[in-house]
């Protein structure tokens, strides 16, 4: 078990940026990036929009990706 927590830390983190809009339609972007830049999250908080940070290892992303295409394939 110990040996997996390790294999993950060492992938690379993506954090996943989620922008909801105060607009009529309730949009949501989402944005998965290695870095975050904190003037745009402050802009988007200042236009009195909602931001949720969350941060996913690039390994777990491969392994989702990958389940979604084989699922994709007929």
């Amino acid at each position: 078990m110990l040996k997996n927590v390790v294999e993950i830390n060492k992938g690379k983190l993506l954090f996943q940026l989620f922008f909801l809009r105060d607009d009529e339609n309730q949009s949501v972007e989402v944005e998965e990036v290695e870095e975050i830049d904190f003037n745009r999250v402050k802009k988007h908080l200042e236009q009195g929009e909602s931001v949720f940070i969350t941060r996913k290892s690039k390994q777990k992303l491969n392994k989702t990706l990958d389940t979604m295409e084989d699922a994709a394939e007929p």
